[in-house]
């Protein structure tokens, strides 16, 4: 008569491990779930930061039992650094986790930010993609487009390295040589990233057939300014705002450049408790015509809070493509017993009705005007410009809708 001793599959039977497997799986699942919505409650007050350490504390329990029921000896710390990257691809784009061993790096990197690279380098489900290329950037004179898929830097793939030494890597020293592979649109691409310190390009104005452009490829301190003196005596009846490719920077300065448009409360920054930490108001005035926001899948945090204030205070047509969804703050949390560093989202920034910029802002289909659409292009025409200038003048030709009686 079998035993149950019999019965049960030894160590190292596919049995055995499909069930250990298993218990891997649902294990980490669970606490995942449970980190998750701690890390999604967490603010700037300290019982946020308690619950975190609490869920973390349960984390290293179910990592403890792991390691004992296991079919093969599994390090900790690389189950710890395995989950801990899962969580923070799940909770948003920008989050990330930092072992121990790593901050000191991570933090002189982020220092450099891009000021070297001039790429904005996300991950997705384990997949790096360039989220924004800089003009005039080192990255752009190397040929990245947006919706590259970085498949290897230095001949080592990227799904091998987590979110902090991509960022890393590409906050090497000026002069450093990034070799890169590309997958776009199917094809293999391999380029020479050259890393140097590079100037953001300032605003620009221009009139094209009878329209204003205005190209703003970044947000600082000084960029309200530069936009006020730009449009200082253009009377023309529209104007084109042109946000395509702007991802990051200051989003005091977007409410600002939003405050030249509008008047009263343009939005506020929230904790995730929807406690208002800060307000913006603006006076409006500079310009009183017909305006157009042009956005694509890039334009990210302080687009996003231009796009959105003039759409619902001077009702600005918007065209070209969804933005990117993401206009948030980002805090730096040290873990417990010396884990590492979790850099999470904490706030997120308001439109002028009080909705968290955290979605895409979309554009209706007969304003969608897509890059892809028109195939790549070495003539230097911009076809999504010159359609979204098209929009604008048959709004300015329609004819009025004659007055209800």
């Amino acid at each position: 008569m079998d035993t149950d001793e019999e019965k049960r599959p030894p160590v190292g039977h596919p049995a055995g491990v499909g069930g250990r497997l298993l218990f891997v799986c649902v294990s980490l699942l669970f606490v995942l779930g449970l980190a998750s919505g701690a890390w999604l409650g967490a603010s700037d007050d300290e019982p946020g930061t308690d619950s975190i350490y609490k869920y973390i504390t349960l984390w290293e329990e179910v990592l403890r039992l792991i390691r004992g029921s296991y079919v093969e000896e599994v390090g900790g710390r690389g189950l710890m650094a395995g989950a801990l990257d899962g969580v923070t691809d799940a909770l948003d784009p920008f989050s990330v986790y930092v072992p121990a061993s790593a901050v000191e790096s991570y933090r002189a990197a982020q220092e450099i930010g891009r000021r070297h690279s001039g790429v904005l380098v996300l991950k997705d489900r384990g997949t790096a993609y360039v989220a924004a290329v800089d003009r005039g950037s080192p990255a752009d004179l190397a040929g990245l487009e947006r919706a590259d898929i970085v498949a290897g830097i230095g001949g080592r793939s990227s799904r091998e390295m987590p979110l902090w030494e991509l960022r890393r890597q590409l906050a090497a020293p000026a002069g450093s040589e990034l070799q890169l592979e590309l997958l776009r649109r199917g094809e293999s691409i391999e380029t020479s990233l050259v890393l140097a310190e590079y100037d953001r390009l300032p605003p620009e104005f221009e009139e094209v057939r009878g329209v204003g452009v205005l190209t703003i490829p970044s947000f600082d301190e000084g960029t309200a300014a530069r936009v006020e003196a730009l449009l200082d005596g253009y009377a023309g009846d529209s104007l084109l705002i042109d946000l395509r490719g702007v991802a990051g920077g200051s989003a005091e300065a977007a409410y600002a450049v939003a405050g030249l448009f509008a008047e009263g409360e343009l939005g506020s920054l929230i904790d995730r408790e929807d406690r208002k930490l800060e307000t913006f108001e603006g006076a409006g005035g500079l310009y009183s015509g017909d305006i157009d926001v042009l956005t694509d899948r890039s334009s990210q945090g302080p687009a996003e809070i231009l796009t959105a204030v003039l759409r619902q205070t001077v009702d600005a047509d918007h065209s070209g493509e969804a933005t990117f969804g993401y206009a948030g703050t980002l805090q730096q949390i040290e873990l417990p017993n010396g884990g590492g560093l979790l850099e999470t989202t904490v706030a997120f920034y308001t439109d002028p009705e009080g909705e968290r910029l955290n979605r895409r802002i979309r554009v209706s289909d007969e304003n969608r005007l897509s890059a892809f659409s028109f195939g790549d292009r070495d003539d230097g025409s911009d076809p999504v410009l010159e359609d979204a200038l098209d929009l604008l003048l048959l709004i300015q030709e329609a004819p009025a809708e004659p007055d209800q009686p």
